[in-house]
């Protein structure tokens, strides 16, 4: 097989992964891929509200992946996600106060960074050069500390994406 073909099987092939992926649930801001802008592959989880919630999501989707976290006050069970974490995902951005846990479990062996804001979350994440890579927003948390619902938390993050286009 020649490579153009070669090139183009894979596209189309990733491309109906990610049908597939959308189609998968409907409610939307569940595993949502709904951009390509700056090479990588937006995907919206707000609806992401534990950990359990963000275990399926990793489990569906092929690394390298940039997991954009959020801030919670009650205290999550990481491992259940944590062999995911290490086997999928490049760079851990956590966004809101200070969160030890996390932090020291994955720190030390994945690229980490805590910021306040998912804007500032976004934008560290469009910085980053590894094409294709996934950016997947599943917060893992309840939204009320940063948004009054998911869907609401879910919107914003899109609206980012959207004005830095």
């Amino acid at each position: 097989m020649n490579t153009i073909k070669s090139i183009s099987l894979k596209k189309m092939l990733s491309k109906k992964r990610k049908q597939s992926l959308s189609t998968f649930s409907s409610i939307e801001h569940r595993l949502e891929f709904f951009s390509e802008a700056f090479d990588k592959v937006w995907i919206n989880d707000s609806k992401s509200t534990g950990t359990g919630d963000t275990a399926f999501s990793l489990e569906n989707i092929d690394g390298p992946i940039i997991w954009i976290v959020g801030q919670d006050q009650s205290i999550r069970d990481f491992d259940i996600i944590e062999e995911l974490v290490l086997s999928k995902v490049s760079e851990i951005i956590y966004y809101g106060k200070h969160e030890t846990r996390l932090k020291y479990l994955f720190g030390s062996k994945i690229k980490y960074s805590q910021l306040s804001t998912i804007d500032r979350a976004v934008s560290m994440a469009q910085s980053n050069k590894t094409k294709n890579i996934k950016v997947l927003f599943s917060p893992s948390c309840a939204s009320f500390l940063t948004h009054e619902t998911y869907q609401e938390r879910g919107n914003h993050f899109k609206n980012l994406i959207e004005n830095l286009i």
